[in-house]
């Protein structure tokens, strides 16, 4: 019982200690709105500082692992170098989700996706440590001495080769003196490497992506060593723990060393995952890192950076391909009533209200019916143009196998004529969702997939991206059906190119159409021209064009949209 009151008397002081830590930590980066850390006592895990996802992703202090200190003050010292650390994840790097899947990114150019938070966890920690050793050197110097002594001593021949590796940059970063001797002459050369990545144009962040490409680089082969990718259940070696991957329902054996060091270097830490209420700013940052990386490259970094939370990654990167690319605005003139523009006679008979007594003295004193009486000529004038609502969109996209798609290219021009086409309807559609109008989707070949009308453009998308690959027969039935259901006029997208059986049948819909005040624009891709012949009787009413070139569509989609609105 007496242990036990001693245990609790020990916790109770360090949780005191680290609350000052903590004040005092906030006060040097000017109290950022973080939540102040959930303190455990957990002596079976070996991170001292980790996030929880099991507690809404709080900030959790493992009080359990300390190394034993001389007195309170040095505890406080501590736990305020390990506190500047981890508050720097979410001040400085990565900060955010879209930073974080940047880096990412560039790590993935040289290991596999599993591999790149470890890489991106290390680059982060020895770009703050350096910051930090920069603004506070005997306190960093110190705490990564202490941190040492403890897991590494007294059997320092135990301590696993990353973790030797790990002091060794720090001493070679910082110019100091830990130990006598980490590590091989290869595994030196490495960390030498390291370090002039690191230090070269140290202050420039827009170098971060580059330099963790390089950093990734070099350590491709050790990292593939040091940690090992594991799969179904099974318990970890000796002096090792599993930690799950981020994006995937594996998990890699780390060193227990390395956790105590550096804590789960798997971790996904940016100041997007301690936010509430935050679905749109992701969903935006998704869709912005999407423009300029191809799909293939897009899903894991998007996903264990945390900003991909659709669930579907193929439509959140059509639409950062498709976003921006088209901004509406319809006008409409206001009549703000009508404007004087010049003097002329009022004669008798002429209604009395428009006679300007004013105007006919100043004209002339003597007053003479029909000779000095004057009146105002008036006009109607338009005061100014008001934005009007967009009609309801239906887009009508042709997946047939003469559409052929192959997203996963990474040279644009081989992604085939349905990729274009989708980043033109993706475009489309959410434009419509900008402006609050309701649209439907109608996606053909053999048969048609159909969104009904609705303002969730989720549907929308997922029919969409239901590639079916089959023959092309215009779906008449659904269209006409579609139409009837809307609320008012329709706008009408029908994307395709010239391969459609039905199109006699077609032509007599679409003409129907036109007639009840409908409007039908029609891009046929692949096309030189339009036949006139073909279309006889219809083209003075609608508006076709022929997509020579696919990288045409989305610049025509847009003339067409002005044209009709502007």
């Amino acid at each position: 019982m007496l242990n036990k009151n001693i245990i609790q008397e020990k916790e109770a002081k360090l949780k005191k200690l680290a609350k000052i830590a903590w004040d005092l930590s906030l006060k040097e980066f000017y109290f950022p709105p973080l939540n102040e850390p959930r303190y455990v006592f957990d002596y079976k895990r070996k991170e001292g500082f980790y996030i929880d996802p099991n507690h809404k992703w709080e900030i959790t202090m493992n009080l359990a692992n300390v190394p034993p200190l001389k007195d309170d003050e040095e505890y406080i010292q501590y736990f305020h170098a390990i506190l500047l650390h981890e508050i720097s994840h979410y001040q400085i790097i990565p900060y955010d989700g879209i930073i974080h899947a940047k880096l990412l990114h560039a790590a993935n150019k040289h290991v596999h996706s599993t591999h790149a938070p470890l890489v991106v966890n290390l680059f982060a920690d020895l770009i703050i440590d350096t910051k930090l050793y920069k603004a506070k050197p005997d306190l960093m110097k110190w705490e990564i001495k202490k941190t040492f002594e403890h897991v590494a001593m007294p059997d320092f021949k135990s301590l696993s080769r990353f973790s030797k590796f790990l002091f060794n940059i720090y001493e070679k970063l910082w110019n100091i003196k830990i130990y006598e001797s980490f590590t091989s002459p290869e595994t030196d050369a490495l960390a030498n490497k390291i370090k002039k990545i690191i230090l070269t144009d140290f202050e420039d962040d827009s170098r971060w992506e580059e330099k963790v490409s390089k950093v990734a680089y070099y350590l491709k082969d050790f990292l593939k060593e040091e940690f090992t990718i594991m799969r179904g259940a099974g318990a970890p070696l000796k002096g090792k723990s599993r930690r799950k991957i981020p994006g995937y329902e594996l998990e890699m054996e780390i060193p227990d060393d390395v956790l105590e060091i550096i804590d789960n270097p798997l971790e996904t830490k940016n100041s997007d995952k301690l936010k509430k209420d935050n679905e749109d700013e992701l969903r935006k940052k998704a869709e912005e890192f999407a423009k300029n990386i191809p799909y293939s490259e897009f899903g894991a970094p998007a996903r264990q950076s945390g900003i991909l939370i659709d669930g579907n990654a193929l439509a959140t990167w059509y639409r950062g391909l498709a976003n921006n690319l088209i901004s509406i605005k319809i006008y409409e003139k206001k009549y703000s009533g009508t404007l004087p523009l010049y003097p002329e006679k009022w004669r008798i008979g002429d209604p009395i209200e428009e006679l300007d007594a004013i105007l006919t003295i100043v004209t002339s004193p003597i007053i003479i019916p029909n000779v000095t009486t004057k009146k105002w000529k008036h006009e109607r004038g338009v005061g100014r143009v008001e934005e009007k609502r967009m009609p309801d969109l239906l887009i009508v996209l042709d997946s047939s196998g003469s559409m052929y798609w192959n997203f996963m290219e990474h040279v644009k021009n081989e992604r085939g004529p349905y990729h274009a086409a989708l980043v033109a309807s993706f475009a489309i559609l959410h434009q419509a969702r900008m402006k609050g109008v309701k649209f439907s989707v109608i996606n053909f070949s053999n048969h048609a997939e159909i969104c009904e009308w609705s303002k969730n453009y989720h549907e929308a998308e997922n029919v969409l991206l239901r590639y079916q690959g089959g023959g092309t027969q215009l779906p008449i039935k659904a269209i006409k059906k579609q139409v009837n259901k809307a609320e008012g006029n329709v706008l009408i997208f029908i994307i395709t190119d010239f391969g459609i059986y039905n199109w006699t049948r077609s032509k007599q819909l679409l003409l129907e159409l036109v007639q009840k005040g409908h409007k039908i624009v029609g891009f046929f891709i692949g096309s030189e021209k339009i036949p006139k012949n073909k279309f006889k009787g219809l083209l003075d009413k609608v508006s076709f064009y022929a997509i020579k070139n696919e990288k045409d569509l989305i610049h025509l989609v847009i003339k067409e949209i002005k044209k009709y609105y502007s």
